[in-house]
């Protein structure tokens, strides 16, 4: 069985408003670069990518508010409202550029970082990312046997192969944080002043979907040529929703070439 992954990841806390807020680190001792990793719905999770990645970067992935199986908010969010906790949190854990990668619905989150540090941010990688898109045209639909799905509610993937560590049981757990995640925030799609300032100050983009992603259609690529047209769009073959975990080669050579120009300035 393949080794779960986030063995050389050290985890800590770090304090932003009235959260405190769990991270994990790893990289070499001399990164040629940093990325802060904002995770999906589903919370902070180790990946094969990331893995690889540390190797040579210096990888924070921070767990905002509320995500995963924290249960620490009471109050209702609209999405944008985290951009600023998340500076807050990453203004004490790096000093100096850094990359942003944004996962799932963190991809809004990673877009309103960068458009709040924009002289900060080298570049944003958007790993499957839940914005921009429009809902009606860019989601897939749910199967149509078997009871309707909850609002906020995604058909459960199936375990996969390059994935052994994460069983029904693992995936099940994922999805209830998922629904109680949505019970609280208004997920923001369209990410729209972040994406204004993005365009506007031409902060490189790399956006990266995998052709058997669950829940985004290829088709994505019509809203970054539309309101990102200076972003590089890649459809990953084979890679899933999960694409840091079941096509991490291909993830990780894509990154690598889009943080290489800068790492060599």
């Amino acid at each position: 069985m393949t080794q779960t992954p986030g063995a050389v990841f050290r985890t800590a806390t770090v304090p932003a408003g009235e959260y405190t807020l769990n991270y994990a680190e790893a990289g070499p001792a001399e990164p040629t670069a940093t990325i802060i990793s904002l995770p999906g719905s589903a919370g902070l999770e180790m990946s094969t990518a990331k893995d690889a990645l540390a190797e040579r970067y210096r990888v924070i992935e921070i767990n905002p508010p509320g995500w995963g199986d924290r249960d620490d908010v009471r109050t209702r969010f609209h999405q944008s409202e985290l951009g600023p906790l998340l500076v807050e949190a990453i203004n004490q854990l790096v000093d100096g550029p850094f990359y942003v990668l944004g996962t799932s619905l963190g991809g809004t989150n990673a877009l309103y970082v960068a458009s709040l540090l924009p002289d900060q941010v080298l570049g944003v990688i958007l790993d499957a990312s839940m914005a921009p898109i429009l809902p009606s045209e860019d989601l897939r639909e749910a199967p149509s046997s078997g009871p309707a799905p909850e609002e906020g509610e995604y058909p459960l993937p199936e375990p996969h192969p390059r994935k052994p560590w994460g069983t029904k049981e693992v995936i099940a757990r994922q999805m209830a944080n998922r629904l109680r995640l949505f019970n609280w925030i208004e997920p923001d799609m369209q990410a729209t002043s972040a994406i204004a300032t993005i365009a506007d100050r031409k902060i490189p983009v790399l956006a990266l979907l995998g052709d058997k992603d669950e829940i985004l259609h290829a088709g994505q690529e019509q809203r970054f040529r539309e309101q990102l047209p200076h972003a590089r769009f890649h459809l990953i073959e084979e890679g899933t929703h999960d694409l840091q975990n079941t096509a991490p080669e291909t993830f990780v050579a894509l990154v690598k070439e889009f943080i290489a120009p800068a790492a060599r300035g």
